[in-house]
């Protein structure tokens, strides 16, 4: 394909939006090369040195594969679950409101739960029940730091048993995102015992109901234990985008 040359203010970006474009349009494929550097500085009309900021961007954000020396040029890299999980990762963090953020964790989380109800094996309901057990354990002992991360590791399980890389990845992103939101709303709880209490009681729950196979149920009560856990923190508009999700 043909390049054209870009304006030499903020060049390599020009440079990354073109490469990029390519491979959105299915120009570049994966595993296609593109140029040397020296053919590339001449497509562009920019220096070597802009040439290389711009694929050390595209390198960063899974776009290319290169190695140093190799005189081909660059590879258009093959999509991964990776290249989703940080390009998600990004997004949750600096782009969206945590109205937004619960909303497709509510979204993710429930339709895991729909099909984990359908698709589960006997191993994975077992180590979901394993899961469940420790979230009750850390509201007895007390240690309630640790309870974020073991409502991840449930939830991870719940996701591994929907058989869906994507649910998969992307709710590992966004569960992974809000742990620190969950960590502020169990400290600022005025009796955060109860809380989580409350919380590992839904999640048996919710285990009971994945292992009847009612899907539909699972769902509700999978969104309903998530959205109970964060409402009192919710402004009034808050709450009324994230109960739309449901």
């Amino acid at each position: 394909m043909a390049f054209t040359p870009v304006q030499k203010v903020s060049a390599y970006e020009g440079i990354v939006e073109q490469i990029e474009a390519a491979v959105d349009s299915g120009q570049l494929q994966p595993g296609d090369r593109l140029p040397g550097e020296r053919r590339l500085m001449e497509d562009f009309s920019v220096s070597r040195a802009t040439v290389r900021e711009a694929l050390r961007v595209l390198q960063a954000t899974g776009v290319v594969e290169s190695r140093p020396g190799d005189p081909r040029g660059p590879v258009i890299a093959a999509f991964t679950p990776r290249l989703l999980e940080k390009s998600l990762g990004q997004l949750s963090r600096s782009a969206t409101s945590r109205a937004e953020l619960l909303q497709f964790r509510l979204f993710l989380e429930g339709t895991a739960s729909f099909l984990a109800a359908q698709h589960h094996t006997d191993e994975q309901m077992a180590r979901i029940d394993e899961n469940s057990q420790r979230l009750h354990d850390c509201v007895e002992s007390g240690d309630v730091a640790l309870y974020p991360g073991l409502v991840r590791a449930f939830h991870d399980n719940i996701r591994a048993a929907a058989h869906n890389s994507l649910i998969a990845v992307c709710g590992s992103v966004v569960s992974e995102t809000m742990t620190d939101l969950m960590g502020g709303r169990i400290a600022s709880h005025r009796e955060p015992t109860a809380l989580l209490r409350q919380s590992a009681a839904d999640g048996t729950k919710l285990v009971e109901i994945i292992r009847a196979r009612d899907a539909h149920a699972a769902r509700q009560a999978s969104v309903e234990s998530i959205y109970r856990f964060y409402e009192a923190d919710l402004t009034v508009a808050e709450r009324e985008a994230v109960r739309a999700a449901f």
